[in-house]
């Protein structure tokens, strides 16, 4: 018969080996359990900018071996676009993608790249980007508790109206919808009436007849249905349209390097994806316009001149007022307009 002491002994060792086994598993689970990173874009669901952070995500995820899961929020889903940058900053949110003009407020330097006339072109834009990034990275670490991730050009800002303008002195009387503070001062120094719109508004503002047009990026003008309540579209380039990406700086600093090396990889490919898509754009965007009736305004290279002296001083005092780091962006905008310059579009019928 075997002792009342070996059997308690031996039921003590099975009890331990029990919860030594258990705790293993526990903490296996635990290991095995993903740090979810909640990405917001301004996008709705099913808008190609939705749809790269969807597949960045989706690639992301897959290399990660599930240590970390990017979930994608589109629209004001999580939380208010207003809300995003102060989000990240607290680690509310975890991710955003986002115009970075848009809280200027906050640090005048994160517009200076939308300063109207500065780039003149989609390309310029372009070849920017990749210089610029640290420029803003260095801010968003310093102000913003955030990295910057990457940068993207999206396309020239150009006006959606109702009533055409083509020559400077067309801009007066016209009330045009501003998304941002630099759209807002070049409508008024070339003699429109800016009214300050958030682009998610300029759909009824302009139905209603709140304003006569808006400033706005081509392609987004298109997905989010202005051409029903539009009837003219000018190309002149007049300023720069940008997102970024940005993460929580103590998120970022506590992933393991690996990690970080496939977010930054996997954040390159969806810039350099967008990019390509907004060149194929340029082309269709123009088919879209023609087909759906709109009247088509070329600004030639004088005409713009003229508009583009307009915002000189402006320009001249901001890239001043922002010191080495206006110094730094203008070189680098005078180097890639040298090689992509303003190029009128030809209007044809595919």
């Amino acid at each position: 018969m075997i002792s009342k002491n070996l059997l308690f002994r031996l039921s003590s060792f099975i009890f331990l080996m029990i919860l030594i086994d258990s705790a293993f598993f526990i903490s296996h689970a635990e290991a095995q359990k993903a740090k979810v990173i909640r990405l917001v874009v301004p996008a709705a669901a099913g808008d190609p900018l939705t749809i790269k952070d969807e597949e960045l995500a989706k690639r992301f995820n897959e290399r990660v071996n599930g240590r970390y899961r990017i979930q994608v929020f589109p629209g004001e889903s999580l939380a208010r676009i207003p809300e995003y940058f102060d989000a990240v900053r607290v680690g509310a949110i975890e991710m955003a993608d986002v115009a970075w003009g848009i809280y200027s407020g906050s640090d005048p330097r994160l517009s200076l790249i939308e300063t109207p006339f500065l780039f003149n072109s989609i390309e310029a834009g372009m070849a920017a980007t990749k210089e610029l990034l640290p420029l803003h990275d260095k801010i968003l670490q310093e102000r913003f508790n955030a990295k910057a991730l990457g940068l993207m050009h999206f396309s020239g800002i150009e006006l959606i109206m109702r009533k055409p303008v083509t020559r400077l002195e067309e801009w007066k009387g016209r009330m045009i919808g501003a998304i941002s503070p630099a759209m807002s001062r070049m409508i008024k120094d070339l003699g429109g009436s800016p009214v300050t719109v958030m682009w998610t508004d300029l759909y009824t503002s302009l139905q209603k007849g709140v304003i006569d047009g808006t400033a706005n990026g081509i392609h987004g003008s298109i997905e989010n249905g202005l051409l029903d309540v539009c009837s003219d579209v000018t190309y002149f380039f007049g300023a720069a349209a940008w997102n970024g990406y940005t993460i929580n700086l103590n998120l970022w600093n506590s992933m393991p390097p690996d990690v970080q090396k496939i977010l930054i990889e996997e954040t390159e490919k969806a810039v350099d994806w967008m990019h390509n898509k907004l060149l194929e754009y340029e082309k269709e965007d123009m088919q879209t316009f023609i087909k759906g009736g709109k009247k088509i305004h070329i600004i030639s290279k004088e005409e713009r001149d003229r508009w583009r002296e307009r915002l000189l001083p402006y320009q001249k005092q901001q890239i001043e007022s922002m010191g080495e780091f206006g110094k730094r962006v203008k070189e680098i905008a005078d180097d890639v307009n040298s090689r992509y310059p303003y190029q009128v579009k030809t209007i044809s019928v595919e």
